[in-house]
């Protein structure tokens, strides 16, 4: 039986821990290099900041999903809580 209640309680404490991060934001391309540089590898930097730019959207549209997520479980844990201050404290005998 305490190792039933062992691994329950391992189990919530797992499940209680913040998850990783979900939204990684995307780098911003370098341009703090030479000019002879930027200018030799313009088409490829140019590439890369269109890249960035689409990795941007998908970024805010990750922030916006995880915003809806924190308000909804933050909407349940006031549910939660609202419940259980409703549930009367434990009579104590006094000595």
């Amino acid at each position: 039986m305490s190792v039933i209640c062992f691994a329950a309680s391992v189990n919530s404490a797992a499940f209680a821990q913040p998850e990783v991060i979900r939204c990684l934001a995307p780098e911003v391309p370098i341009t703090d290099l030479p000019d002879r540089v930027l200018s030799e590898y313009r088409a490829e930097i140019a590439a890369e900041f269109e890249a960035y730019f689409a990795a941007v959207s998908t970024h805010i549209a990750c922030l916006d999903t995880e915003r809806s997520r924190a308000l909804s479980e933050a909407h349940r844990a006031t549910e939660a809580y609202s419940a259980f201050l409703n549930i009367p404290p434990a009579q104590k005998d006094l000595p």
